[in-house]
């Protein structure tokens, strides 16, 4: 029985150093961890449209995007050529803009920026198109805002000025800073 239980001992020990030796071995590799880029999106949609409905079942919005990157560890949401049409309440008409790149943060702030142009769909409004490098919409109380340069057209004139505030539901507007104005002249 001493030889057995020698040779068991041998055994065991030898196991034992195996897995030692294979533990060490183990630790003193590098440890290679999967670190996600905070800048990779978790998805990406193209050709994206979308409508938002308020509580009582209202469209409030709708959106169309080229593409769509969404970062959730941001709250963020980057479109590339966004056309938004934003339905004031009381069914008055809406207003269609479009740009270049839009980012959502959240779900309540977007910001259109590069090459931004608003519409209106009411062909009585007294100004009907507005143009500016970079807007703000506040898309819960519908409200558009920009510090940046302005070109508001109506029917018979062009007026340029910096800073805009638009309440969408009410159609008033305020312009910070007026630089100019141009009327069309009509032939008598």
């Amino acid at each position: 029985m001493s030889r057995l239980h020698t040779l068991s001992t041998i055994v065991f020990a030898i196991a034992l150093a195996i897995y030692g030796y294979l533990q060490w071995q183990q630790s003193n590799q590098a440890v290679v961890a999967k670190v996600e880029d905070e800048n990779t999106p978790d998805f990406v949609a193209t050709k994206l449209s979308s409508n938002q409905f308020n509580s009582d079942g209202e469209l409030t919005h709708t959106i169309f995007a080229q593409s769509m990157s969404h970062f959730s560890n941001k709250n963020q949401t980057i479109f590339q050529k966004p056309k938004y049409t934003i339905y004031p309440d009381d069914n008055k008409p809406s207003w269609h803009i479009s740009a270049n790149q839009g980012i959502l943060q959240g779900s309540e702030q977007l910001t259109l920026s590069e090459q931004v142009l608003l519409v209106s769909s009411d062909k009585n409004s007294f100004i009907s198109q507005i143009e500016g490098k970079e807007i703000m919409l506040d898309l819960v109380n519908k409200i558009i805002t920009s510090e940046q340069t302005i070109l508001l057209k109506g029917n018979d004139f062009t007026m340029y000025g910096s800073g805009l505030n638009v309440d969408i539901n009410t159609t008033e507007m305020t312009l910070n800073e007026h630089v100019q104005t141009i009327f069309k002249k009509h032939d008598s």
